[in-house]
């Protein structure tokens, strides 16, 4: 089993293991956070989308995570890279499934690499 915290190469990084809704914070940058343990959903509610942040996000237990961006910014569709409605939050409920968002323009989320099915809040 790969080393949590050298995920795609990177030099080690901090693991954030939530088990209940979490709001993310600036200082949280190139953290991955996982659901180990969760037994319903856990929505991490993203800060404001600002150039330069990152974070990953690991489901490590079968119950739905959310990535849910600022109610005014927007958060890429993995599958096709467009931006979807403001505030409309990302979900996946399979274990093993990863998102990993960015900011390179001020309000926008995206999503640099992801495994699995990732739908967008209806």
């Amino acid at each position: 089993m790969a080393d949590l915290r050298t995920i795609g190469g990177h030099a080690p990084r901090t693991v954030s293991v939530k088990t209940a809704a979490y709001t993310v914070l600036s200082g949280d940058c190139g953290t991955l956070f996982t659901t180990e343990g969760a037994s319903g959903a856990v929505t991490f509610t993203l800060p404001a989308a600002t150039v330069g942040l990152r974070y990953d996000f690991l489901v490590k237990a079968t119950q739905e995570l959310r990535v849910d961006p600022n109610g005014t910014e927007t958060i890429a569709l993995p599958s096709s890279g467009a931006q979807q409605a403001a505030g409309k939050y990302l979900t996946a409920d399979a274990n093993g499934e990863s998102l990993s968002v960015v900011c390179v323009k001020a309000g926008e989320w995206n999503v640099t690499g992801y495994i699995g099915t990732w739908t967008i809040e209806s």
